[in-house]
């Protein structure tokens, strides 16, 4: 008996090649209408951003601002829309003083899934600065990076992160170095109701700043960098375009910037506190807040090992911290609560007079 014949017709084995070139086929066109799709979209996106760009430029130029950058290029595809320009330099007056900044080249970029996300970088680092008769402040940040993302009518927040920035004050004297910053604004905050409502929060913001070492702190009675972090919201519409005047204006109608939180921690001392501040009527800052302080004890210590002040002096201040304080919660060291306010032009803890303040429109 002879075995089974399992051969395929010559037809069966033509039809299934037909099929997989069919697949073949249908597959390839389908890939490409998703590229061209694609592409479409990036197209569209890149024209979104590139006319968002370039009708912000124009409309700062309208309200003052000096801005001059080379010609925009763009970049990316396929999954991200960059507009890059070189040598990007701005600059404003504000009254007696102007205030720039620069960057070797701007990169803004935003993915294609989702344009409402706007990443604006400098490469190779920025600088900015503010210049007047007291002399000039200067700001480099070796990185730099602010994520906008875009409402119906306006931003709905802006994270702005900032790394190894270097601060440098009149006469090229090195202020402060600090690690890092990190600050996340909302421009449209939530409404309040009661009492507070009557100055509406125009702006909240809220950030930390790491690894800040002031420049001569080896004197200071403190250990390592310091580390900063607060939460605050400006209270009153003000017109960043109108510089003094809008400034003038926001003050005479209540305006206020309210410190919700704040706290400054430097071994050994440890600060936190809230208040308000606003303007008076020399453009000084002037306000009221409550710090609690602990590490006092341990900071005249430090003082008194450095040889800036007398053991006697420390001992007295001791005693003075120990009678207005209480038991920090750690069990370690005291904490003392204080008022502190600013007032024609003076910062006071309690009533002791400690710093000075000038008017902003110097």
């Amino acid at each position: 008996m002879s075995p089974p014949d399992t051969t395929r017709p010559a037809g069966f084995q033509d039809r299934r090649h037909l099929r997989r070139r069919r697949l073949v086929v249908a597959g390839a066109g389908l890939a490409a209408l998703l590229a061209a799709g694609w592409t479409i979209a990036w197209q569209l996106v890149a024209l979104r951003v590139e006319a968002a760009v370039t009708g912000w430029i124009d409309q700062r130029r309208a309200l003052g601002d000096r801005i001059e950058h080379g010609p925009p290029a763009l970049g990316g595809f396929p999954f991200t829309v960059d507009v890059t320009m070189r040598q990007v330099h701005w600059t404003r007056e504000d009254g007696p003083t102007l205030l720039a900044a620069a960057a070797p080249e701007l990169v803004a970029s935003t993915p294609v899934w989702d344009p409402f996300r706007v990443a604006v970088r400098p490469v190779g680092g920025g600088r900015a600065s503010a210049a007047g008769s007291w002399g000039s402040v200067t700001a480099d940040a070796d990185e730099a990076l602010a994520v906008v993302t875009l409402g119906r009518r306006a931003p709905d927040r802006v994270d702005v992160t900032l790394r190894n920035i270097e601060l440098t004050g009149p006469g090229g004297v090195v202020w402060a170095h600090v690690a890092a910053f990190d600050a996340v604004v909302d421009p449209t905050p939530e409404a309040e109701s009661g009492a507070i409502a009557a100055v509406p929060a125009t702006l909240d913001v809220s950030g930390t700043a790491t690894g800040i070492r002031p420049a001569g702190a080896e004197a200071l009675p403190f250990e390592g960098p310091a580390a900063v972090s607060w939460r605050a919201a400006l209270r009153g519409d003000v017109d960043p375009a109108a510089g003094l005047p809008g400034l003038a204006m926001w003050r005479d109608a209540g305006g206020v910037i309210d410190v919700q939180y704040l706290s400054v921690s430097w071994p050994p001392i440890d600060l936190v506190g809230d208040g308000t501040v606003a303007l008076d009527a020399a453009m000084r800052p002037e306000g009221a807040g409550v710090a609690e302080v602990q590490g006092i004890g341990e900071a005249l210590d430090r003082l008194v090992a450095k040889g800036r002040m007398k053991p006697a002096d420390a001992a007295l201040l001791k005693l003075a911290a120990i009678a207005a304080g209480e038991p920090a919660a750690d069990g370690r060291g005291q904490r003392v609560k204080a008022p502190v306010t600013v007032q024609d032009g003076t910062v006071r803890v309690g009533r002791i007079p400690v710093a000075k303040v000038r008017s902003i429109a110097e």
